[in-house]
């Protein structure tokens, strides 16, 4: 009793000093950290990008040992985890050479189409605000100045050189390469040995952690890996399955940017409810500079596919995978939006999840032991009365 009374002290006072410290050095403490951050971060960004690859690798690795399985050979260990990393790597490239190759050449045709339409139109436009009687004498002599076709190709090599001027203040303001070299070795080190450091990092938590509190951080550990995996997995089958439920619809009604409005979609899937209104309202835009009818005909093919959807694919898909109610979700995409942007809303769903299912555990464990106390309460009210009752009884006989 002694020794916890003096550790108590001993932490109560060098905490009180380190807070002091904190307060008096708060310039000092923030470098530290922020210095400590950047020494860990490839470790940081390394575990992420081991977290996300961990989910389609999974995946890969349960066909393959079916596969294996089918053929009678038993092959498993660090082969086939080796061989699958490199299959979800392959994946991953032919998915994004996919997205580009079919996106860049409908981009530059909508932004043509586009301005072939403005100057199409643009006369009647012209005649409709003289007929109004506003004078045009100004935006004709400015319309006239501009070649539209050398515009568009500016707009395509401006839009080019934004993308590439992005990529490269961001590479040059975390120096990507380094970091990024170093993240892809970490997780791939994670991924190959993830069952070893599993096994070692549970080893260290009982160790150090008390068994009731270790088993809490382990199962809640447990949970957040399972949900979120399940959501990744899902959100990505549902977004391809969405793209080309899309890009169906809109061939057959012979809908133009068919498949840009198709790809747009599968990305924008990633964020929920905001994504379907964004994809929705780029493609209608684009239609609708070269045929307003079709424009009307693309939203209402969009919104039942997208009702389609969200009854009878989202539910087996996501849905039963994360388990959230709509309101928590709706919920989730609010407050992740406004914390942290796009990536709020898109992880904040299975954090709502994995809070949600703790907090169902806890209010169902809570119920469970009232009743039981309850039980026990009402049993020992019975044996007391019993044995009141015996022993009227006997006093009656004597």
């Amino acid at each position: 009793m002694d020794k916890q009374k003096e550790r108590f002290a001993a932490i109560l006072v060098f905490g009180g000093i380190a807070f002091y410290f904190g307060l008096t050095h708060y310039n000092t403490v923030i470098l530290w950290i922020f210095g400590l951050l950047g020494l860990c971060t490839p470790a940081l960004v390394g575990g992420v990008l081991a977290f996300l690859l961990n989910v389609p690798m999974c995946g890969i690795e349960n066909l393959l040992k079916k596969l294996f399985r089918r053929n009678g050979s038993a092959k498993s260990g660090k082969g086939l985890r080796i061989l699958s990393l490199l299959l979800t790597f392959v994946c991953i490239i032919v998915v994004v050479a996919m997205v580009v190759l079919m996106l860049i050449p409908e981009l530059q045709k909508s932004i043509t189409s586009v301005m072939y339409q403005v100057q199409k139109n643009l006369p009647g436009f012209i005649d409709y605000l003289y007929g109004l009687g506003i004078d045009t004498t100004m935006l004709e002599k400015q319309l006239a100045s501009i070649d539209l076709k050398e515009l568009a190709g500016q707009m395509i090599t401006g839009a080019t050189n934004m993308v590439g001027t992005v990529v490269g203040a961001v590479s040059a303001t975390i120096s990507v390469l380094g970091t990024a070299l170093f993240s892809l070795v970490i997780a791939l080190y994670i991924l190959i040995d993830k069952e070893n450091l599993s096994r070692q990092t549970k080893k260290l938590l009982y160790a150090y952690v008390k068994q009731p509190v270790a088993d809490r951080i382990y199962h809640v550990g447990t949970l957040t890996r399972e949900v979120f995996g399940k959501f990744l997995s899902g959100q990505s089958i549902e977004a391809v399955v969405l793209g080309v439920l899309m890009f169906v619809a809109l061939s057959l009604f012979r809908i133009p940017y068919a498949s840009l409005i198709a790809v747009l979609t599968a990305v924008c899937a990633f964020v929920p409810y905001i994504g379907a209104f964004i994809s929705c309202g780029i493609g209608v835009a684009l239609i609708l500079m070269v045929n307003p009818l079709q424009a009307v005909l693309c939203l209402v093919v969009y919104q039942v596919v997208q009702f389609i959807e969200n009854q009878f694919i989202y539910p087996r898909v996501v849905g039963s995978s994360v388990g959230l109610e709509p309101l928590w979700t709706v919920i989730a995409v609010l407050v992740g939006g406004e914390a942290f942007g796009i990536l709020g809303m898109i992880f904040f769903i299975p954090v709502m999840a994995v809070i949600y299912i703790l907090l169902k555990e806890s209010v169902n464990g809570r119920i469970e032991r009232r009743k039981a106390a309850q039980q026990a309460e009402s049993m020992d009210t019975i044996l007391e009365e019993s044995i009141e009752a015996m022993d009227r009884e006997d006093e009656e006989e004597q």
